[in-house]
Formats: C-alpha cells, sequence, structure tokens
C-alpha cells in the first residue's frame, strides 16, 4: 500500500470473530470485515459490527486478534489477518487503489456527529497560527468528552484528523449558524472550549475575541444566552 492505500473486496470475511483492546481490557465482538486502507503509516479496517448493526473505522492497533469462524482460521495478531487479506485480494486480482478522495472522506466518519463544532474549535485554534501541542490535546481531550467510544481510536489517528481539518472563516461561520440545532448545554460547553483553547498559550489575542464574540453573537440571535465571561 502507498502512503494513502484502500483494500477493499467482496465480504469474504464476513463472519470473523475479534478482540478489541480498550483501556488495558479486551472485549469480544462478531464483525464482519468491509475495508482495510493505509494513510500516514498507520492502518485501519472498517468493520460492521453484528451486535450494535453498526459500522466503525478501527485502528488496527487496538486490534488483538481475529478468528475467521467460517473456516476456523485464528490470527494472532491484526497484522497476519492483514496480510491474509491483502493475498486474498491478490488471488482475486484486486489491488490497492490510492487517491480514492470518496473513502478519503470516510476515513473519519466516527467524528462526523461533532464535525461542525470541531470546525469550530479547530478554527479558533489555528486562526493565530499558534497551533501548538496543548490546543491540540484540548481539541482531543473534547473529541473523548463529546464521543466517549472514540476511545478506541489512536492519538495518532484523532491528530491525522485535527491536521487535515483546515477550516477557513467561511467554513467557521457556516458552522456557527448551525449552532441552533443544538441543545443550549451543548453550545455552552462548545464556547467554554473555545475560549480553554484560546486561552491556552496564556493570552486571548484580539483577533481570538473578536471570533468568540461572533459565536455569542450568533446564539443570542438564536435566543441562547450562554453565561461565559472572557
Amino acid at each position: 500500500m502507498g502512503e494513502t492505500g484502500h483494500l477493499s473486496c467482496p465480504l469474504h470475511f464476513y463472519n470473523m470473530l475479534v478482540h478489541l483492546i480498550a483501556n488495558g481490557k479486551t472485549r469480544e465482538e462478531n464483525v464482519a470485515v468491509k475495508n482495510i486502507w493505509q494513510k500516514d503509516n498507520l492502518v485501519f479496517l472498517d468493520l460492521y459490527f453484528y451486535r450494535t448493526k453498526r459500522s466503525q473505522v478501527i485502528d488496527s492497533v487496538y486490534i488483538k486478534d481475529f478468528l475467521d469462524l467460517s473456516n476456523e482460521k485464528f490470527y494472532a495478531s491484526a497484522e497476519l489477518f492483514i496480510a491474509d487479506y491483502c493475498d486474498y485480494l491478490s488471488r482475486q486480482g484486486m489491488e490497492a487503489c490510492s487517491g480514492d478522495s470518496g473513502k478519503q472522506d470516510s476515513d473519519f466518519k466516527l467524528l462526523a456527529p461533532i464535525k461542525d463544532n470541531l470546525i469550530i474549535l479547530t478554527f479558533m485554534a489555528k486562526c493565530t497560527d499558534k497551533f501548538n501541542q496543548i490546543k491540540n490535546q484540548a481539541l482531543r481531550d473534547y473529541i473523548m468528552h463529546r464521543l466517549p467510544q472514540t476511545q478506541i481510536l489512536s492519538d495518532q489517528y484523532i491528530s491525522s484528523y485535527l491536521k487535515a481539518l483546515t477550516p477557513n472563516e467561511q467554513d467557521f461561520l457556516a458552522a456557527v449558524k448551525k449552532l441552533n440545532t443544538q441543545t443550549p448545554e451543548d453550545v455552552e460547553d462548545l464556547i467554554r472550549e473555545a475560549l480553554k483553547i484560546s486561552a491556552s498559550d496564556g493570552i486571548i489575542s484580539y483577533t481570538e475575541r473578536l471570533y468568540l464574540a461572533e459565536i455569542i453573537q450568533t446564539l443570542r440571535e438564536y435566543g441562547i444566552e450562554p453565561d461565559i465571561e472572557f
């Protein structure tokens, strides 16, 4: 696979037992492997979970092992399974493809429910060209707070998403306009996070104050009066 490669085939590996690692604990799930791809030297698997009837992208570092229930073949690591997966593709005359922008967009679908919020926060974090590790960690903490299920994703996965997210002022304003679809509690939580990110380098700049004021003014137009001072 290249820098961004995708391995996709019909659901040959449709009845797999996988052991996933999260917070030092292992859990067992029955899954179908829909797709595997590599991005920035990380390997991700798109798995369909029969228990929840939902798909989820998993970083391969959180996979302990696989058991193919259709033929009882055991894979002691994700690497061994991926090698067999690639071999199957080769035997089927299928190749990894790169430059698939459609798939690239779906790499981070687990974060889709809060994408507008992350556009706002990332814009605030980067608007003064001082995007540092503290701001990156603050964004990571917010993601974990809003979407606890993302704990299974690696820091590299989240950092790759945030690095690729480069909203401009129009993106920021468009996302702010959508805040009226959220609860006042979630909106206030978002503003507090934006304030924390802006202040993480020791000072809230004039530019950051303007954009924070833009968020608050828009909310007031929607009848939401956040209890925030800066």
